[in-house]
């Protein structure tokens, strides 16, 4: 392995509170470009390089390669300013972008080959789908398909999940899984992305035929996703260091929020010059109006406090070094999806209550709302999904997961 080479830290980093400004001043060219970004299906370059300018893109990226390493929330911070203006925009800023994080947790030597010659790197990831990893001299050779591949057509490189023979897998089944980084030139972008929302993610598929993966850009994916992964000890940072599967659901929720304050903005700017069609009265003096915008802002600010609240427990279990144990790891998935339960309700009513209004033409509401809808569908925010291994949990049955399991007194020795 090549040793780690020494390198400067930026010599600016923002605070949380600047770059969350820095995102907030970007919403009006966010929602400018809003429907080009749906009619390209992708992102507009020049919105890309606005969330470059503004140091969005470096939020996880190691320090060691000019990047920030911030805190953990502050992705959803900058997600939920940029979703007021685009969601597909705050998608990228959160999901993709974010993507450095996983980069971080590589292998030194991956990082120390990559990062030096891209240190402005957006990296997609796809995992959907499959793919195929054989051993070869020196690495591995990789076939497959993925789909959902966010942010694909600005990335400069990809991270991928293949399954490979090995007899000695703890899995039980003879396989196990690795996770590579490949470059551009390895891999063909196929236009499949015809979405109902997040149209402007261009969450294309990828597809690789026989390409040749060095041992040091794969990792296994238990040890990626596990706490203090191969490449964790060139950075300081907590982040790098945390269990993946915990932290993972608040990027999502950053853009879900982001979509509803969208919503809600629109539907109130939309509703204070609005008059019934049939007498002309002002629809905004109608108490039964006021009454579901209080109800639908509540749901909203609930949901806010309910992530914001949650990624200060994940900040502070990752700066002390700590595991996720028994009913908090179920909390983690509880709570995302109720945050996510919370918006569709407030963002439901307030399409509803616009009538065909918000579902006609162009109107930006029913575009924040096609977002909300789509980002609601995420298998990691779906509410039967978070909510059945607390049933289990609470009836002193199993879940799965020994970490849940040998903290629960109720299950039997």
């Amino acid at each position: 392995m090549k040793s780690a080479q020494k390198t400067s830290n930026p010599s600016y980093i923002p605070s949380r509170e600047e770059i969350t400004k820095a995102a907030s001043d970007l919403i009006p060219k966010l929602r400018e470009r809003a429907q080009e970004a749906e009619d390209l299906r992708t992102m507009p370059d020049e919105t890309v390089q606005d969330m470059k300018d503004a140091g969005i893109h470096k939020m996880f990226t190691p320090k060691r390669y000019g990047g920030f390493e911030m805190d953990w929330g502050t992705q959803v911070d900058v997600a939920r300013e940029l979703g007021k203006g685009c969601a597909s925009a705050s998608w990228m800023s959160s999901v993709v972008m974010s993507h450095s994080w996983n980069l971080g947790r590589f292998p030194v030597e991956a990082q120390e080959e990559f990062w030096p010659s891209c240190p402005d790197a957006i990296i997609a990831t796809a995992f959907a789908g499959g793919g195929e990893m054989k051993k070869t001299e020196g690495g591995y050779i990789l076939n497959g398909l993925w789909r959902f591949a966010s942010g694909v057509d600005h990335s400069d490189c990809a991270i991928v999940a293949g399954q490979f023979k090995n007899a000695n897998s703890k899995s039980g089944t003879g396989l196990d899984y690795r996770m590579a980084l490949i470059m551009p030139d390895q891999y063909e972008i196929i236009d499949t992305w015809h979405a109902e929302g997040l149209k402007g993610t261009g969450s294309k598929d990828i597809k690789v035929v026989d390409a040749f993966v060095p041992e040091h850009r794969t990792v296994k994916s238990l040890e990626l996703g596990g706490k203090n992964p191969p490449g964790s000890e060139l950075h300081e940072s907590y982040i790098y260091r945390v269990e993946m599967g915990m932290y993972f659901n608040t990027l999502l929720s950053g853009p879900i929020l982001g979509a509803t304050h969208g919503v809600m903005l629109e539907y109130l700017d939309q509703t204070r010059s609005r008059f019934g069609s049939m007498f002309g009265e002002k629809v905004s003096e109608q108490a039964p109006v006021q009454q579901k915008i209080g109800e639908s802002y509540e749901e909203l600010r609930t949901s806010d406090l309910i992530i914001d609240h949650l990624c200060e427990f994940l900040h502070v279990k990752g700066q002390a070094g700590e595991s996720i144990k028994g009913d908090d790891r179920l909390k983690i998935r509880r709570e995302t999806a109720m945050a996510v339960q919370l918006c569709m309700k407030s963002g439901t009513r307030l399409s509803s209550m616009m009538g065909v209004t918000a579902q006609t033409g162009r109107n930006p509401a029913q575009r924040h709302f096609r977002d909300l809808r789509t980002m609601s569908t995420h298998g990691a925010v779906h509410w039967d999904n978070a909510t059945t291994p607390t049933g289990r949990y609470l009836l002193g049955i199993e879940t799965g997961d020994p970490l849940i399991d040998k903290h629960n007194i109720l299950i039997d020795e």
